[in-house]
């Protein structure tokens, strides 16, 4: 199914906030509801369960009280992994939260559905891999989730679990920085390193270049190199039947968009491993920034030294040096403001992408990677409120009143990017991953022509949902006016 239904409903509703009365029950009790509340505000329950029936779920059944619509999806005695962004507990920004995480009454429909077509038999297990200073519970409570997964393991005999899926978080130093690592590895499962080899999309990209910026770039050598390209995944996510994906609709610095593909770099258990740019100007074979740069170039040689030595007291006399190297370009602009490739021509982060979403496709229980997907996926993304501009983590936000649903991941990022304006043709997370068809272990089998997209009823292709809707996002500064139509 994840590769063959290139169907994408998306449903606008007459609701553009989050409520916060728990547990978010249904506006009415709908013939296949087993509760025993209502809660008459919640147009999101309406909204979700009005857009399953848009994609076709169940449709002979809907509105009785056999409708079941993840049937095709679900079976009794499966596992089935939730994975809702929550990516930070704080809008770096000071803005709304909400902009940048899920909230639990996305959740709620999601939980009610999955555990009618499970009846009563398997298991469910929810998490997420949050940026390496992110609160995990912090983010949760501002969510509510927390609150209704306690809530809602009283309600059902399926097991619920939910945790933290990174084995580490990061935390302040006694001196300026944010350099400890605090150990969590709470997947009681434990973890496995999935190893793609040459099918990584990193074989041919020198290891030694590779960066993300809260780590060793030592560490980064070790899981890529030759013929080995690997990543951490914890084994609850391995050892399930379905993922269920539950992105924010936003803008994003590196990638333009993070919708369903993004949204599974949430699921590694380590971000050391997991490349963000190649240092370098554009003329030296870089994507870190644009044009070459002395001062910029040092400032990454001190970072390297910062993140990898092992003496606090050194981090901080090579930070305060770093930074009084930054501060020059108040006397002596950059001829360009970017640094950590988050603009356009970041040619880095797609590839860790298409790398993550290949093993969320086709890496069997062990962690060995096989050539038939191996779980199914469904994603619904919320858009209640959406985030523009310096998206993920401080985007403006969008009271937008959107929900989305299907089942792939590049099919949807396709129609999401669509319906803000952007050209995806220059994209290339979304561009890479359709033209994966001819390639091993492919993400999208098919021509762009074939996604169909229902909206009101009405069904479009990509071609004509351009003229048929565009929200006029603004994006990331990086990518103003190089994406949109």
């Amino acid at each position: 199914m994840y590769l063959h239904n290139k169907k994408v409903a998306i449903n606008f509703i007459d609701q553009k906030e989050y409520l916060s009365d728990l547990p978010f029950d249904p506006p009415e009790a709908y013939p296949e509801y087993k509760g025993n509340s209502i809660n008459p505000k919640n147009k999101i329950y309406s909204g979700i369960r009005h857009t399953f029936y848009l994609l076709g779920l169940d449709k002979e059944n809907y509105n009785t009280e056999a409708w079941n619509p993840f049937k095709n999806l679900i079976q009794p005695r499966m596992t089935v992994f939730i994975k809702p962004n929550t990516v930070r507990h704080f809008h770096t920004g000071g803005g709304d939260v909400l902009s940048v995480i899920v909230h639990g009454s996305i959740l709620r429909p999601i939980l009610d559905y999955v555990c009618m077509a499970l009846k009563n038999q398997g298991k469910i297990v929810i998490g997420d891999s949050q940026v390496i200073f992110g609160n995990f519970d912090k983010a949760w409570d501002e969510g509510q989730i927390t609150e209704l997964l306690t809530w809602y393991q009283d309600q059902t005999p399926i097991p619920i679990e939910y945790f933290d899926l990174r084995t580490v978080r990061g935390a302040r130093t006694w001196l300026y920085g944010k350099w400890r690592r605090k150990r969590v590895e709470q997947d009681p499962r434990g973890y496995t390193f999935v190893d793609l080899g040459s099918l990584s999309c990193f074989e041919d990209i020198d290891p030694k270049r590779l960066r993300i910026a809260i780590a060793s770039h030592k560490n980064m050598v070790k899981h890529h190199s030759k013929g080995k390209h690997e990543y951490l995944i914890p084994n609850s996510f391995l050892q399930s039947d379905v993922v269920i994906n539950i992105p924010k609709f936003k803008t994003h610095r590196r990638t333009a968009i993070t919708l369903a593909l993004k949204s599974f770099m949430g699921i590694p258990a380590l971000k050391d491993s997991l490349p963000h740019f190649i240092t370098g100007s554009v003329e030296e074979g870089g994507d870190q920034y644009i044009h070459p740069s002395l001062r910029k170039r040092i400032g990454t040689t001190l970072h390297d030294h910062i993140q990898s030595n092992p003496y606090t007291i050194i981090k901080f006399i090579l930070a305060v040096i770093k930074k009084l190297l930054w501060n020059t370009h108040w006397i002596i602009p950059f001829k360009d403001d970017v640094y950590e490739a988050m603009w356009h021509g970041n040619d880095t982060l797609w590839r860790t992408l298409v790398d993550l979403n290949r093993i969320v496709c086709y890496a069997d229980k062990d962690g060995i990677m096989r050539n038939t997907p191996q779980r199914d996926h469904f994603c619904l993304i919320d858009g209640i409120i959406s985030g523009e501009k310096n998206g993920p983590v401080s985007p403006d936000p969008v009271p937008l009143g959107l929900l989305m649903a299907g089942f792939n991941a590049p099919t949807m990022d396709a129609v999401g990017a669509t319906l803000m304006g952007f050209d995806i043709e220059k994209i290339p997370l979304v561009k890479k991953t359709l033209e994966t068809s001819d390639q091993f272990c492919p993400l999208f089998n098919s021509a762009l022509e074939d996604i169909e997209v229902i909206d009101e009823g009405n069904t479009y292709s990509i071609h004509e949902l351009k003229l048929h809707r565009n929200l006029s996002f603004e994006p990331h500064p990086g990518w103003k006016g190089y994406i949109e139509f």
